[in-house]
């Protein structure tokens, strides 16, 4: 155990003295402060759950695990990090936990951010139920875009880089933009996020139980698989 922190600290690390986690941050921020003109706090704070739930949610977080994981090739540390008397297994543990700390951090620092630019603005309409409201329905969207980062890290993994995670990240987006509104979107775990946050009994494809299992699943798979690759693949 003492081991794993000692590799989750290392790892956390690197993410901050990367430019990609500052880089992410600058973005969030960036873009839940021009939603704050011209808005009460309602339709504010749904617009920043809702760029968490769809954006910044599925490509923000997946650029930075994708970051983690893939950089090992591309900066071609892989090898030294093997030769570490580290297990595999622990490594991947530790790049997990850094990354999903990291992104909730990000997360937190914006929900903040928003928080303190709408009263700096002045936006009318406030109230601490609809700051609670929003607040948990920012955690749900972030975790479930968190466990959509699971074949994110695999992709990096076989891939040995982060241009094809990336890429996937991409595409998922469209896919669920596309997808997402249609009775297909309640199944698709990149759109249920989104779905999370417009659900309710009067939606027109409202999510179902199964509906918050597939982001889960999705998740373990990932982590599983990109467990599995480093374990036992052979690294050349």
């Amino acid at each position: 155990m003492k081991t794993l922190f000692s590799v989750i600290a290392v790892e956390s690390k690197k993410l901050t003295r990367s430019y990609v986690i500052w880089g992410t941050l600058a973005l969030c921020l960036f873009v839940c402060a021009i939603r704050a003109g011209g808005a009460d706090w309602n339709t504010y704070l749904g617009n920043v759950v809702y760029m968490f739930a769809t954006v910044l949610g599925l490509v923000g977080f997946a650029v930075l695990t994708s970051w983690s994981f893939g950089r090992e090739y591309t900066d071609r540390t892989f090898k030294d990090l093997l030769a570490l008397p580290v297990s595999r297994g622990t490594v991947v543990a530790a790049k997990t936990a850094a990354c999903l700390a990291w992104c909730l951090i990000l997360a937190g620092i914006t929900f903040v951010f928003s928080l303190l630019v709408g009263f700096i603005v002045g936006i009318p309409g406030f109230s601490e139920t609809l700051a609670l409201h929003y607040c948990i329905q920012f955690m749900i969207t972030v975790a479930i875009n968190l466990l959509l980062c699971g074949p994110v890290v695999f992709l990096a993994s076989i891939s040995r880089g982060y241009l094809v995670p990336i890429a996937y990240a991409f595409t998922t987006m469209m896919v669920a933009f596309i997808a997402g509104p249609t009775e297909l979107g309640s199944y698709l775990p990149w759109a249920i996020p989104a779905l999370q946050l417009a659900g309710s009994s009067d939606a027109v494809f409202p999510l179902t139980s199964v509906s918050y299992l597939i982001p889960v699943m999705t998740g373990v798979v990932g982590l599983a698989a990109t467990w599995a690759w480093w374990r036992w693949a052979d690294h050349k």
